[in-house]
């Protein structure tokens, strides 16, 4: 009888054995998919975690960030597929693992700007929670990024780094505009770096260096390296843009209250820094232009003297290389912020004035009319008003 016993244990162990061998990975998966799902926070979903045991790596489909309460969107970010490597950082993944050299594909960012400023990257200095977000958590329950007492940090090591591919970023601005303004940057690809607290739950830092096209078309490229500071209490971000051939007309909103021209076509190329501290903006501008179509703007400081002197203005401002440089700069608070002429364009203004000057007294010295006709007087005026106009560029900072 016990030999019978035995005999039977023996074979149902050898089963359950062979049964737990074949299915190892299938076990094992299960356990990491739900421990995963268990700890990730609230703000976050992901449709299908696989893990490729044999080949180290990990597959996430579906991956998804809720955008924080009263944006339009769903979702901040929504990524089709995640591709990693990973290590374990015991003997069994659920022990834990790091993750390593990971690719995101289809990425889309939505980034949102709403009509009182508020923008939606800077929000996610909190954490976005889904439906019952923002209520304080009960006593005795663990903070998301936690299972227990055990931080999400301690079973997953993500990394800082992320690549990008074929990745898009959708910018809708509501900031003083009745319609949300779009502008997008498509076939991206990119470097992204954030930084979590240590439960993942807030995120205390984000930079990224990349390329892509604006709007969509391949002709028009631009190259950027981007860091925000979301713990600021208010807007904090430094921004360095270089672009290449790309149209003038569709940034209309954002230059338009600061620019002396009223652009009607053309390409620019160039540098763009917009630097953010606080609320307050630091900009500072040279753009290249060419196949330029534009008018001075009227009610302009001193328009009146330019609006007859379109093509010198072209003369002046054009390079050696037959492109028209015009550079700028952006100051102060960003309720009210205040536009200066940046040191090439002083140099075109001041050299233009110095000639129209020249050409006042010029024709006034010349005149065979009596010692003040009419005339010389208008002449002598406007070279009285270049030089206060000339006046106004030196002042400026």
């Amino acid at each position: 009888m016990f030999k019978k016993i035995f005999l039977s244990l023996l074979v149902l162990f050898i089963i359950v054995a062979s049964v737990a061998f074949f299915y190892r990975y299938k076990i094992l998966q299960y356990s990491a998919q739900t421990l995963i799902r268990k700890v990730l926070p609230e703000y976050i979903s992901v449709d299908r975690i696989y893990f490729d045991f044999k080949r180290g790596e990990i597959a996430f489909t579906g991956f998804k960030i809720l955008n924080p309460p009263g944006f339009a969107n769903k979702y901040l970010l929504e990524i089709g597929e995640i591709t990693c490597g990973y290590k374990k950082r015991g003997k069994a993944v659920i022990e834990g693992f790091e993750v390593v050299e990971p690719v995101l594909k289809r990425f889309t960012l939505n980034i949102e700007r709403l009509g009182n400023g508020s923008l939606n990257l800077k929000e996610m200095g909190g954490v976005p929670g889904k439906k019952g977000a923002g209520k304080p958590e009960e006593k005795g329950t663990a903070p998301s990024g936690t299972t227990g007492s055990i931080k999400l940090s301690k079973l997953i090591k993500l990394p800082e780094d992320f690549l990008l591919k074929d990745a898009k970023v959708v910018f809708a601005d509501r900031f003083g505009f009745k319609e949300p303004y779009l502008t997008t940057f498509e076939k991206i690809d990119a470097k992204i770096s954030v930084k979590f607290d240590d439960n993942y739950s807030k995120v205390l830092g984000l930079s990224s260096t990349g390329e892509g096209n604006i709007n969509g078309y391949g002709d028009e490229v631009v190259r950027w390296v981007i860091a925000l500071n979301p713990t600021a209490q208010k807007l904090t971000m430094s921004n360095r843009f270089e672009v290449s051939g790309a149209a003038i007309t569709p940034f209309e909103p954002y230059y338009d209250r600061y620019s002396p021209f009223i652009f009607r076509g053309g390409r620019f190329s160039g540098t763009l820094i917009f630097d953010f501290d606080n609320g307050s903006i630091g900009s500072s501008n040279e753009i290249r232009l060419s196949g330029l179509q534009f008018s001075v703007k009227r009610g302009f400081e001193n328009a009146g003297l330019w609006e007859t002197t379109v093509p010198d203005l072209v003369k002046y401002f054009t390079s050696s290389s037959g492109e028209i440089v015009f550079d700028f700069k952006i100051k102060g608070e960003m309720s009210n912020p205040k536009f200066y002429l940046g040191p090439i364009s002083k140099r075109a203004l001041a050299a233009m004035a110095i000639d129209k000057i020249s050409e006042a007294i010029q024709q006034a010295a010349q005149s065979k009319e009596g010692p003040f006709p009419e005339n010389q007087k208008s002449d002598i005026q406007k070279a009285k008003d270049y030089i206060e106009l000339l006046k106004g560029l030196v002042n400026k900072k």
